[in-house]
């Protein structure tokens, strides 16, 4: 068959297969893989705070054989969990109790080790890949506000409902910028990413954040602000990774678009009763997106 052979399962569903080149490992379950991403996040933030797109282009190098999201779940549950707090400059950080969970984290894979080396025996080690520091391409201004009637409805109504006594809540706008490739493959990239961050938005961000498309690059997330004032920041920093791991991933499995280099930049803002108007909740966010700007996220 052309060099090529094909395990399937009994439903059909293709299992592994390999050319006249190397082997093509089938994508472990996400289940595995967010473990082990959990101990990387941990163990990579105990040196001090980061950037998670600096995080995920480190791993990504080592080509491992893991379940597409899986990074971004790891970092979701470890952030809504208190394990990460974010900080400033898109990073996060240990918080305390992160700290302890790292302890127990290193306990857990420790004593599988042995089994695993019984039964796989002995790997040859491998270097830590070095990953260059990829030159940024130049800034570009905010687009031009783009309000999706959907997204305005949407925040009115919070708005409205958070005068009656309902809890305040946060919107978050992120935007991703592609270069490097042609008009059509770039439009192509951005609709990818987009349609699987909002296709994921309960598994992800939590079942009580709504998301939507936001101008022709980004996405906006509306999210109730009762469970902790820093939940703005949290949310931002989930929506900033989801898009960061999905252009990441993008790059490396489709051969059309490699040669693109991206940025993703997100920026949130709470109401309060000093943010009176839907018109005026929103300029903050674009603000904070604008602001973020600063850093760049390169492939």
């Amino acid at each position: 068959m052309n060099g090529t052979t094909r395990a399937t399962s009994s439903s059909g569903r293709s299992l592994c297969h390999h050319d006249r080149r190397r082997p093509t490992v089938r994508p472990t379950a996400t289940g595995l893989a967010t473990a082990f991403f959990r101990l990387y996040l941990l163990e990579s933030l105990a040196a001090g705070q980061a950037r998670p797109a600096a995080l995920l282009a480190a791993i990504a190098a080592e080509r491992l054989p893991f379940a597409t999201g899986a990074f971004g779940r790891a970092l979701q549950s470890l952030v809504e969990g208190g394990y990460l707090s974010p900080g400033g400059a898109a990073t996060v950080c240990l918080t305390a109790l992160g700290a302890a969970e790292r302890m127990a984290e290193r306990e857990r894979w420790s004593a599988m080790l042995p089994t695993l080396v019984r039964l796989l025996g002995d790997a040859e080690p491998r270097p830590f890949p070095v990953v260059a520091e990829a030159l940024p391409p130049r800034e570009r201004p905010v687009a031009e506000a783009y309000l999706d009637r959907v997204l305005v409805a949407t925040v009115r109504e919070r708005i409205a409902a958070a005068r009656d006594g309902g809890p305040a809540f946060a919107v978050v706008l992120a935007q991703v910028e592609v270069d490097g490739v042609g008009e059509s493959t770039r439009r192509a990239m951005v609709h990818r990413a987009i349609r699987a961050t909002l296709g994921a938005t309960a598994t992800l961000f939590g079942g009580d954040v709504s998301a939507y498309r936001y101008g022709d690059s980004g996405v906006a997330a509306v999210a109730p602000d009762g469970r902790g004032a820093a939940r703005a920041d949290r949310l931002c920093t989930l929506v900033r990774a989801r898009l960061d791991e999905l252009m990441r991933t993008m790059t490396s499995t489709v051969r059309a678009f490699g040669s693109a280099r991206w940025n993703v930049r997100a920026g949130a803002a709470t109401w309060s009763e000093d943010l009176a108007t839907t018109t005026v909740l929103l300029r903050r966010a674009e603000q904070a997106l604008s602001m973020d700007g600063d850093r760049r996220d390169a492939a």
